[in-house]
């Protein structure tokens, strides 16, 4: 529990209700503090070569044989779930539910998944020929693409009868069972994985064949995205009946891979468009932006987003916490963390600590401060702890 200066001091406020404070303007006196260590802790529970169960700030109950793999925790932590870093250190539990929906194929559509060794692959298999995409098992027990699933533009027509083919079967018992299980401790969001464009940038294309086939076919990719965006915008509808109040559209993003002109001209229309929907059903809407996206930032009233997620400043990315703060639209909150780089350097802890002091000062109630944007495998979890306590026991503008 928490205690927010703005309310009676005799009342215990939920890290939960402490959150929400920021998105509906309250301006708390401190930052709620909200850590994603999902990453740190499943590759310390997972044994070297193998893949991944989980990925970032993605649920993993208490009751989950996983808990139980030896690992390589610190031994004060060995018996530790997840959940209990959260309980015993009093942080926030921030948890993206991407299985808040299934996804089912009609006509002939079949999606096929093979591991063969440290190679995936994924085939989408139509009566139109099949498209296949492989992804390259990385060292650190995460998957990479390593062949997206367009490589030409005939291809995109049998991407189209995917899309086309494609129907979403929601669950949001799944969602209300992790909202049971986070109680006041946390929340989470409704995952959108990615806009048309995005989805065409990051999952079936890649950038480089995107780039060429907006000179070469701009009809053909004009046409495809508004087929994506029309069921796309299914999904929304059933995002705006889902129980948690946040849903997140995660583009991941970077005005290195979408050039802000793109995300202007590509993103930005579908983003208002599902915000609008969202906002009708009185969701707030969030954005993952964890890279360099400084370039964005004079766009970034015209999205409709209510809160930036993944916010990492400078030495990791191209703008100072000071900047990011300037540039938010009135209305507009963010996540803003201390770079998880800097948890893994060995620095003094008062370094880490006087970098949150920087993000304390220039957000002012309007944001909430985690470590940007995920603590890394090798990351110091003492720091983590040091930079918790620290947060909860800062008011307003430290010096």
């Amino acid at each position: 529990m928490v205690k927010s200066p703005q309310r009676s001091q005799e009342k215990q406020v939920t890290h939960r209700e402490h959150f929400f404070s920021v998105l509906e303007g309250e301006k708390p006196d401190n930052m709620p503090f909200f850590p994603d260590i999902t990453d740190w802790y499943t590759s310390h529970r997972t044994p070297e070569g193998e893949p991944r169960q989980y990925g970032p700030a993605e649920f993993i109950p208490d009751d989950d044989p996983f808990h139980r793999q030896p690992g390589t925790l610190p031994e004060r932590f060995a018996d530790f779930t997840l959940f209990d870093f959260y309980r015993q250190f009093d942080w926030g539990f921030p948890v993206h539910i991407g299985n808040w929906y299934d996804v089912e194929y009609t006509g002939g559509i079949e999606k096929l998944t093979g591991v063969a060794g440290r190679v995936r692959t994924i085939t989408l298999h139509t009566p139109r020929g099949d498209l296949v995409k492989k992804d390259m098992l990385a060292a650190d027990g995460t998957w990479a693409t390593r062949e997206h699933f367009i490589k030409t533009l005939e291809d995109l027509d049998i991407m189209a009868t995917v899309v086309e083919h494609t129907r979403f079967i929601p669950r949001y018992d799944r969602v209300k069972a992790i909202m049971d299980a986070l109680g006041g401790q946390g929340l989470g969001d409704s995952v959108i994985w990615r806009s048309p464009f995005g989805k065409l940038i990051h999952e079936y294309m890649g950038f480089a064949q995107v780039v060429y086939a907006l000179t070469d076919a701009p009809s053909a990719v004009g046409d495809f995205l508004v087929l994506q965006e029309e069921r796309d915008l299914e999904l929304i509808h059933l995002a705006a009946e889902s129980p948690e109040r946040i849903v997140i559209i995660s583009d991941h993003a970077d005005e290195n891979l979408i050039a802000p002109p793109y995300y202007e001209r590509f993103c930005i229309p579908f983003y208002r468009k599902a915000c609008d929907i969202l906002h009708r059903a009185g969701k707030f809407v969030s954005t993952h932006l964890d890279g360099n996206f400084r370039g964005f930032f004079p766009l970034l009233g015209q999205t409709g987003f209510d809160l930036l997620d993944g916010c990492t400043p400078a030495p990791m990315f191209n703008y100072e916490v000071e900047q990011l703060a300037d540039a938010l639209p009135e209305g507009m909150k963010a996540y803003c963390g201390v770079p998880s780089t800097l948890f893994a350097r060995k620095l003094p802890t008062e370094e880490l600590l006087s970098f949150a002091g920087r993000i304390i000062r220039s957000f002012r109630g309007r944001g909430i401060i985690n470590i940007g944007d995920i603590l890394p495998p090798d990351g110091d979890i003492e720091q983590v702890i040091a930079l918790g306590e620290y947060v909860r026991s800062t008011w307003e503008t430290p010096s």
